[in-house]
């Protein structure tokens, strides 16, 4: 509380007055300010938290980069680099993303499941690694090398059916039939939505 003391009335009352603007005008900072300078520097943390999430699937699907970048929007996913120089974010080896990001829920034997793919920008798939899965182990597993190994270099536009040209594992048809077909259609939504950014962008 402003009152007067030793200094005159009226000098009193103007420094009163400085004060409790100044005030207001932290306050003000405080709170139109840096909620959004929070905002922002939150978005960046969990962006890099996403990231290290899924660290080692991206390198498995992505072994090229060197870095990557998670990407939000209708379709989040991660996009790979190579280190570039200066201020550039370096070369696009690929984009990653999860199956259930993208649209397409795989609905196994026992439990969702969840994949991520590895897409070179020219539209092939560079590999494909299980998530999470409960579903059946050991030799029934979907988390197989040779259900894994039937993906990579395979473009977007393949048919990719179990029975055509995947081959299904012996007591997890429902399993593998599901995420070839979650596989298949997440792969063309990414690559075509990537290919409308690209046009998109060009002057």
């Amino acid at each position: 509380m402003c009152e007067p003391d030793t200094m005159s009335a009226s000098l009193t009352k103007r420094s009163c007055i400085t004060r409790k603007y100044a005030t207001a005008l932290v306050i003000a900072l405080l709170v139109l300010g840096a909620p959004g300078t929070l905002f922002l520097y939150g978005n960046e943390q969990a962006d890099r938290a996403r990231v290290e999430q899924y660290l080692e699937h991206l390198r498995t699907v992505l072994p090229e980069a060197d870095h990557f970048v998670s990407k939000d929007g209708e379709y989040p996913h991660f996009r790979g680099y190579t280190h570039g120089t200066g201020d550039d974010v370096g070369t696009l080896v690929g984009l990653a993303y999860l199956n259930s990001d993208v649209g397409h829920v795989i609905t196994g034997y026992a439990s969702e499941i969840v994949v991520m793919v590895g897409l070179r920008p020219v539209g092939t798939i560079t590999a494909v690694t299980v998530v999470t899965h409960d579903e059946p182990y050991g030799y029934r597993s979907i988390d197989l090398a040779r259900f894994r190994d039937q993906f990579p270099n395979r473009r977007y536009r393949e048919r990719l059916r179990v029975g055509d040209d995947v081959d299904g594992i012996s007591g997890a048809t429902i399993t593998v039939s599901a995420a070839t077909s979650a596989i298949r259609r997440s792969t063309r939504r990414m690559f075509r939505e990537f290919v409308k950014e690209q046009l998109e962008a060009q002057p």
